[in-house]
């Protein structure tokens, strides 16, 4: 997911004369349209590098080049630049702030992983998107998201997802998908799990980052460079038109990510209702229906959630992991609102 705060954004912003005292220091990121100045690129590329580096990796020169804030810039322009800089370096394909060199190694491992494994993912999140879409009606939008969009997924790591649905039917869409979320551990019980991807009994093979209900978009609460940086490495599997006009009503993603919205996708996954799915929307006709199912479906959510939690008690990986990601969904994690 995506991070509100680091210690090293707060160390650049300092470094690199950033002066706006209205947020905090990592989310300020004052950019201007683009400009070709070699100073502009810099300090872009290690504010980029800032909160990629949060996440632990180092992007290729290319991935940093087309993702960089404040618009993309060939990959010659910026080789050139981290050659004769004293913030950037580069190590092969590789680029990192000065003193990140630890996350090359772990970096390249995971792209080359990545590059044989992407396939098997993208086809389970397909028929994961699939499933979902069939038996919620509520869900607008399903993106696919973390390693096996950004590049660097390897065996062992979940499939994240972000997803846009309703008003209203934010728990009830959550969990439902968790629950196909356990056809899937079912159907992989023998995958390689990272310890801190392991449920109690089977590996955790699909995650669900966040749920964005339609009116928490129009527009988001946060409006900051971390959150921006989130939405750009979402890959719309289902609802990409729905994706899009969450990017026009969010026209602050433009002074952070203005190459975004030249992107184009297209729909992997075409809806088909299961009978259940019916029903659901049958009975959202009923607001007072639909009320009470979303109440009781955070209840059965949160009783799910606080079982795979306590299962973890004794992981200290696991138990820092979860606590890494409540602070940088903040206020988006499921049972934040």
């Amino acid at each position: 997911m995506f991070q509100q705060s680091s210690d090293l954004g707060k160390m650049l912003t300092a470094e690199l004369g950033d002066s706006t005292a209205s947020e905090p220091a990592s989310m300020v990121v004052a950019l201007t349209p683009r400009s070709e100045s070699v100073v502009d690129i810099e300090t872009r590329a290690a504010r980029t590098l800032s909160i990629v580096h949060g996440w632990g990796y180092a992007p290729t020169l290319r991935g940093l080049a087309a993702g960089l804030l404040g618009g993309d810039v060939s990959p010659g322009e910026l080789i050139s630049l981290v050659e004769g800089s004293s913030l950037l370096c580069i190590q092969g394909d590789f680029v990192y702030l000065r003193g990140s060199e630890d996350l090359v190694e772990k970096s390249r491992h995971r792209v080359e992983s990545h590059a044989m494994l992407n396939g098997q993912a993208r086809r389970i999140a397909r028929e994961f998107s699939r499933d979902l879409v069939r038996l919620c009606p509520f869900v607008q939008c399903i993106t696919l998201s973390g390693s096996a969009a950004s590049g660097g997924y390897q065996v062992g790591d979940d499939i994240d997802f972000d997803i846009f649905v309703d008003s209203g039917t934010k728990y009830v869409s959550y969990l439902i998908a968790v629950l196909i979320g356990v056809k899937y551990s079912w159907r992989y019980r023998h995958a390689k799990a990272n310890s801190f991807n392991r449920a109690p009994f089977l590996p955790k093979v699909t995650c669900i980052n966040v749920v964005w209900p339609e009116d928490s978009t129009r527009p988001f609460a946060r409006q900051d460079p971390d959150l921006a940086f989130e939405l750009a490495r979402c890959l719309p599997l289902y609802g990409a038109d729905r994706f899009r006009t969450v990017l026009e009503a969010n026209s602050w993603i433009r002074r952070y990510f203005p190459q975004l919205y030249r992107r184009t996708w297209k729909d992997e996954v075409l809806p088909q209702i299961h009978p259940i799915g019916r029903l659901l929307t049958f009975l959202a006709r009923r607001p007072g229906v639909l009320r009470a199912l979303e109440s009781w479906s955070r209840k059965a959510a949160w009783l799910f959630y606080r079982f795979v939690q306590w299962s973890r008690r004794k992981n200290v990986e696991a138990k820092a992991r979860i606590a890494f990601l409540r602070t940088v969904k903040w206020p988006y994690e499921v049972f934040q609102d």
